[in-house]
């Protein structure tokens, strides 16, 4: 029986060690992934060292290409309007969101653009589920972004620094020339209770450089709870945009500054201060889009 038995105990043995091998792997990979990842969390491991590093060495190896970029992304990504406005506190609200709110980020985030001097004070909000993410932490603060939580972004009003925030969150990167504002009112209570003027900053053209993906609806739809969505852009829309490289872009990113709504200040504002500030904030918005674009916005 046990000469029979034999030849099988070594494939036992054999599938067992394996088995081993595997569990000890996983478990150490998640060790050290664990490990990793709260170093990364309490700032012992940082990014943008090595990014300064790299910075560095391509400004000395290439300053002409450099140039060039720089040059491309302002000719790119032009800004006229109200570019006048006196220095000061301000919520500028950009419509629509876009697919990566790039005009956004390039006049308020970076010395890139001709956005006015005058307003440079101001802060970048974006997805605070991102900040989570390794490295973004060390990413916001670089970039002069605070997280789109409530107390953080009146905080920064409250300091005297102006915020640029796109109102209708990630699902308007789902819709061309259409913004979701009739159920916000976050921000609007936010002006209220701090006597921020509001600043609608028009940037359609941002649709025209990034195409998203069609995905499933059912699988959009399930995270509409959530206000979120997958935003994949086509991968003509990519190759067309990395063309930046060597060239503006054909079609420029406009981005019009309105007139600031000036918002008295209320301590408590109710339901209807809310309601009232934001029903004159979206006709604003809406003739200032048909103005500068031609197209009527529709309002979700």
């Amino acid at each position: 029986m046990s000469k029979h038995m034999f030849p099988f105990s070594y494939v036992a043995l054999l599938i067992g060690l394996l088995i081993g091998v595997g569990f000890t792997a996983a478990c150490v990979g998640l060790f050290s992934v664990g490990i990793l990842f709260v170093c990364i969390s309490i700032g012992m491991i940082q990014i943008m060292p090595l990014f300064k590093f790299l910075e560095k060495i391509i400004n000395n190896l290439l300053p002409d290409d450099v140039k060039r970029i720089e040059t491309n992304l302002e000719k790119t990504y032009t800004v006229a309007g109200n570019t006048k406005l006196d220095p000061g506190k301000y919520i500028f609200m950009w419509h629509p969101h876009g697919v990566f709110a790039s005009s956004m980020f390039f006049h308020t985030s970076t010395s890139f653009t001709r956005w006015p001097s005058q307003l440079r004070n101001t802060k970048l909000v974006a997805s605070g589920f991102v900040m989570k993410l390794p490295f973004m932490k060390e990413l916001y603060n670089e970039f002069n972004t605070i997280p789109s939580d409530y107390h953080v972004m009146k905080g920064a009003l409250e300091s005297g620094d102006s915020i640029s925030v796109s109102a209708g969150g990630m699902r308007e990167m789902l819709y061309e020339n259409t913004v979701l504002l009739s159920r916000r009112s976050g921000i609007f209570k936010m002006a209220l209770e701090t006597g921020t003027p509001l600043v609608p900053v028009v940037s359609a053209d941002d649709s025209k450089v990034w195409k998203v993906m069609n995905i499933p609806e059912w699988i959009q739809a399930a995270l509409e709870p959530y206000d979120i969505c997958i935003p994949i852009p086509t991968f003509k829309s990519i190759g067309k945009y990395f063309g930046i490289l060597q060239s503006p872009l054909k079609d420029p990113v406009r981005s019009i500054i309105g007139e600031p709504i000036p918002v008295q200040k209320i301590v408590s504002p109710t339901d209807s201060d809310i309601s009232a500030l934001r029903s004159k904030y979206i006709e604003i918005l809406k003739t200032m889009y048909k103005k500068e674009t031609g197209i009527y916005l529709v309002v979700k």
